[in-house]
C-alpha cells in the first residue's frame, strides 16, 4: 500500500471518529441543534451506532427538558423518537412511561389515573432505586381521592426511601407531612 493512500485512509478514519465525538457532545450541549439535521443524518449514516446513541441522548436530553417544564406532551414525542432509534433504551422507555402517567394525571380522569399508577409502577422495575415512580403514585392516589391515606402514606414513605433528587425529596416531604396531618385530623374527626 502506498503511502498517499495510507494517509487518506488514516485522514477519512480520523475524520469518521472525530465527527461521531462532535455529535455526542452536541447531544449535550445543543440536542435542538442536532434534532435538526436528524433527518439528513440518518439518510447518510442511518447504521452509524455513534450517531445513533448521539440522536438518542439528544431526544432524551430534550425530552427530559419539557419534562421539567410538565410539557408533558412534548416530552412524551421526544422520548419516543429516542426509543424508535433503540428500542432498548431504558432512559427513553422510564422517561416515556413518567410521561404519560403524568398526562394521564393532568387529564384528570379516574380510569386514566388507574393507568397512570400502572405506568408509573412499570417504570418502577426500570429503575428499582428511583423514588420517582414512587411519588408519581402517591400524586395519583391523591387525585383518585385524598382520603385513602394508607396507598398515599405508603407510596410517599417508599419514595422517601429511595433515590431522589433534592428538590423532589423537598417535595415529596412536604407533600407527605400534609398528608399525615390530613390523616391526624380525619382520624380525630371519627373518634
Amino acid at each position: 500500500m502506498s503511502v498517499s493512500v495510507l494517509s487518506i485512509l488514516l485522514m477519512v478514519l480520523l475524520f469518521y471518529n472525530c465527527s461521531g465525538n462532535s455529535y455526542k457532545k452536541m447531544s449535550v450541549e445543543n440536542p435542538e441543534k442536532l434534532l435538526s439535521i436528524q433527518d439528513s443524518l440518518l439518510s447518510v449514516r442511518a447504521n452509524d451506532k455513534t450517531i445513533i446513541d448521539a440522536l438518542v441522548v439528544a431526544n432524551n436530553n430534550l425530552a427530559k427538558k419539557y419534562m421539567i417544564q410538565d410539557k408533558n406532551v412534548l416530552a412524551i414525542d421526544y422520548f419516543k423518537k429516542a426509543k424508535e432509534l433503540n428500542n432498548e433504551d431504558i432512559i427513553s422507555k422510564y422517561g416515556l412511561l413518567i410521561s404519560e402517567g403524568k398526562l394521564l394525571i393532568e387529564k384528570g380522569n379516574k380510569n386514566g389515573i388507574w393507568d397512570a399508577i400502572e405506568k408509573f409502577s412499570e417504570a418502577s422495575t426500570l429503575y428499582p432505586n428511583s423514588g420517582e415512580p414512587f411519588y408519581w403514585t402517591a400524586i395519583s392516589y391523591t387525585e383518585l381521592g385524598d382520603t385513602d391515606f394508607d396507598l398515599i402514606l405508603e407510596s410517599y414513605e417508599k419514595a422517601l426511601s429511595l433515590k431522589l433528587d433534592e428538590e423532589q425529596r423537598n417535595e415529596v416531604e412536604k407533600k407527605y407531612e400534609k398528608a399525615k396531618k390530613r390523616k391526624k385530623k380525619l382520624d380525630s374527626f371519627w373518634k
